[in-house]
């Protein structure tokens, strides 16, 4: 059953898309007027020409039009969906995981109630409350020792449940004795933005905790890496003391020096802008904030702040060295069966290149420092298999015995 809370952001979105296209068909319908006549370029001189003013004022009325049905919308549907709870089936969470990854700053931005805000759930995708009066319910087995696992662009916490060959917090939990608890977040957001936000979170959990916490481990797939680094940075800008109790952190292909994909679709995006009929449909400029972090790799509000991200610029990055006291380990993939091949080494798992998944980096400023034996390469393996792959898992769970 489709809940009112995803009518409404369906709804809001949609309007949203459409005064975006009437900008985008504003923009090029003035060029192919300015173009198909030269006159209008010397008019210019004088002001907007006659015809462009009529042509103005019809978009004027496209834009105020779907400007009042977002208004009613919001206010016929809003005090409906205010207490539902868009993530109520797994179709509906892959849905809004997706659209949150694409345009989740917008989402948020807007108010939509599509936008994920962040929370844990527990390994019955129930979210969790620590100091609330049922949290023991929330977390019956709760243990001394915690698992957060964070998922990465435009996925969930089901991602990491219910997969081919087992769920990682589910083993974890099995061997090891942790209680695990899976991470939803908007990861169309700036990195920075989650990453301070998820610090504040942990420094709450490990409070409110129903035991007292004695060891922590971050696990992150992808962004999330980026997201669990960024955490431990803010952590200690903000003098939050639940960093000194993160014993182990791994990183399964989180790029952290910029994925291939994103530097591909920035430069694409850089071209397009540059030629007057391309420019308005140069996509890539209307991705999220999360997405275009990821050409680089960006962790503080620093490496983004003031800089236009959908220009071609070089590495603006701020070093941020891995967390003292705490156990780093890296995975990577790659698609070929040779990992010191050309292909495996240039395509990597395909979203990926493993210099970047290892952390390697020609500044030494910027070079991950980490012991060969806390990284591995996994041969004949994409992006997506290092969520749920049985020999993936045997290896987290070698490292944290």
């Amino acid at each position: 059953m489709v809940s009112i809370k995803s009518i409404h952001g369906s709804a809001q979105l949609l309007l949203d898309v459409t005064s975006g296209v009437t900008q985008i068909v504003e923009r090029t319908h003035r060029t192919v007027a300015r173009e198909v006549n030269p006159l209008n370029r010397l008019r210019d001189v004088a002001g907007v020409p006659p015809e462009e003013k009529q042509q103005g004022r019809t978009y004027q009325i496209i834009q105020s039009t779907t400007s009042l049905l977002q208004q009613g919308v919001h206010w016929s549907l809003d005090k409906f969906s205010a207490q539902e709870d868009i993530l109520n089936s797994s179709n509906s969470v892959k849905v809004a995981a997706a659209l949150n990854g694409i345009c989740g700053d917008h989402l948020e931005a807007t108010n939509n109630p599509l936008a994920i805000s962040m929370h844990f759930r527990n390994r019955n995708g129930e979210k969790v409350r620590p100091g609330s009066g049922n949290a023991c319910a929330e977390i019956p087995d709760a243990s001394s020792k915690i698992v957060v696992l964070v998922h990465g662009l435009c996925l969930s916490h089901e991602y990491w449940q219910g997969h081919n060959e087992g769920n990682l917090g589910t083993e974890l939990h099995r061997e090891h004795g942790f209680t695990p608890l899976y991470l939803n977040y908007n990861t169309g957001r700036h990195i920075s933005s989650n990453g301070r936000e998820l610090s504040q979170l942990l420094h709450n959990l490990v409070e409110l905790w129903p035991v007292k916490v004695e060891e922590l481990t971050l696990i992150g797939h992808s962004m999330g890496g980026l997201v669990i680094r960024s955490a431990c940075w803010y952590s200690s800008k903000l003098g939050l003391p639940w960093a000194k109790l993160l014993k182990n952190a791994l990183y399964l292909g989180s790029p952290h020096h910029g994925s291939a994909v994103a530097k591909a679709g920035n430069m694409l995006t850089f071209v397009m802008k540059k030629f007057r009929y391309a420019s308005p449909f140069a996509v890539g400029q209307h991705t999220s904030a999360g997405i275009k972090d990821l050409r680089h790799g960006n962790l503080l509000d620093e490496d983004w702040d003031g800089v236009d991200q959908d220009d071609f610029h070089p590495d603006y990055r701020q070093p941020v060295p891995l967390l003292a006291g705490t156990r780093h380990f890296f995975i990577a993939a790659a698609i070929g069966k040779n990992v010191s091949g050309f292909t495996s080494m240039m395509v990597g798992d395909l979203l990926v290149r493993l210099d970047s998944a290892k952390g390697h980096h020609s500044d030494d400023l910027k070079r991950l420092s980490i012991r060969p034996e806390n990284c591995r390469v996994f041969e004949n393996l994409n992006h997506l298999d290092l969520l749920d792959n049985k020999v993936v898992h045997d290896q987290i769970l070698a490292w944290l015995a």
